[in-house]
């Protein structure tokens, strides 16, 4: 057995209800929170943002209220959020809601106790290589009310740089939240639209984990755990918002998922979808489903065995190994079908013309993502998979 490291450094409270824990297990965290919150007006986000703001309150500690976060969040947003967490004093950020709260809440826990903008932390800003060691970062908590990203149990946190359109993603060891609350009840009032591309993050982080040339023995058993949740559940939330045990069920397979990237890492399909987003401001969900299927048909070769596995955990039905190995894009695609996820990178605004620079992207941002492929690829490979996936 290949010899690995394993890292779950945070306390994760989940379950239904699990809310309601926030102000005994936030004590101690701070005295002053920034709380960080999407832009959204529905009723249950502003009822959803007092109940927070009153638990924090029996924690003994203040709240200052940031709610300017966009989908794909920018870097100008994190700069802002990080001005208003100096100038009240904040010693603690929160970040409730999906992905992008709790990404600007770690950006701004970082920027708000360091010099320097957000693009100068970003591939090609001048500390980009600062080492961790040099920097500091306040505590964090996150709040999740989606089933996607993960980013409640990762060190990691994506947004596009203002300037260029870049779009990559970072990590720092202390990016790992303190605490974070996972609590499916939050989630049964999503948009379908939001259960299904935050769903299928959750697939792609899982997969991606599963078939990563990084994976260890620990994060490809939680991979394929979520994988099995969110091939079982994430159409039974889709077809019934209220099903609070498919709804446990996605979340779970998120936070397990989540688990699974921190140690097993993702590869080329997030590195060449977050160039598309970053450039088209497509949703991070639907990014990923156009150029999945045409990445794993291609890259197959590299590692037989385990998308031939992959294959199955999909649905696929038994076959020889080249067979499930070569038809695992099709599997997905199918599996994508079902719940109505079948897109293509032409239809989030992608022309050929851009190709060339999504492609130079992908390895300028994600590099790392498009080395634990199982296949060494190049810009060369990156245009091809493109040009499948229009």
């Amino acid at each position: 057995m290949k010899a690995f490291e394993f890292t779950v450094p945070e306390r994760i409270v989940f379950g239904v209800g699990a809310i309601n824990k926030l102000s005994e297990k936030a004590k101690g965290l701070g005295t002053k929170a920034l709380v960080i919150t999407g832009r959204s007006q529905r009723p249950e986000k502003a009822a959803l943002v007092k109940k927070v703001t009153s638990l924090l309150a029996e924690a003994g500690i203040e709240s200052v209220i940031f709610d300017k976060v966009e989908p794909n969040p920018r870097s100008t947003t994190c700069n802002e959020a990080a001005r208003v967490c100096r100038e009240n004093n904040c010693d603690v950020t929160l970040g409730l809601g999906g992905g992008s709260p709790m990404d600007v809440a770690k950006f701004t826990a970082m920027l708000a106790v360091n010099d320097g903008r957000m693009e100068d932390y970003m591939p090609g800003g001048k500390y980009a290589s600062k080492p961790e060691s040099e920097l500091k970062c306040l505590p964090i908590i996150c709040i999740t009310t989606t089933s996607g990203t993960g980013s409640e149990a990762t060190p990691y946190a994506v947004v596009t740089n203002s300037e260029n359109g870049n779009k990559p993603g970072l990590g720092y060891d202390f990016w790992y939240p303190r605490l974070s609350i996972v609590d499916p009840e939050l989630m049964v009032s999503m948009p379908q639209d939001v259960t299904r591309n935050t769903g299928v993050d959750v697939l792609f982080h899982a997969l991606e984990a599963y078939i990563s040339k990084i994976a260890t023995p620990a994060s490809s058993i939680m991979a394929a755990e979520a994988i099995r949740l969110t091939v079982a559940n994430l159409k039974k939330a889709l077809d019934n918002p209220e099903d609070i045990e498919a709804r446990s069920a996605m979340a779970w397979a998120n936070t397990l998922a989540g688990i699974a990237i921190s140690n097993g890492g993702t590869i080329a399909i997030h590195g060449m979808a977050h160039p598309i987003g970053g450039h088209t401001d497509a949703p991070h969900g639907a990014t990923l489903s156009a150029v999945a299927p045409a990445i794993l048909s291609y890259t197959w070769k590299g590692n037989p065995k385990v998308y031939a596995d992959l294959a199955k955990l999909l649905g696929a039905a038994d076959d020889d190994e080249e067979t499930l190995a070569a038809g695992c894009g099709e599997t997905l695609r199918s599996f994508l079908r079902s719940v109505g996820q079948d897109v293509s990178v032409g239809s989030l605004g992608v022309t050929r013309e851009m190709i060339p620079t999504l492609a130079e992207d992908a390895f300028f941002t994600m590099s790392g993502a498009m080395g634990n492929t199982w296949m060494q690829l190049s810009v060369e490979d990156a245009i091809k998979m493109y040009e499948m996936a229009l």
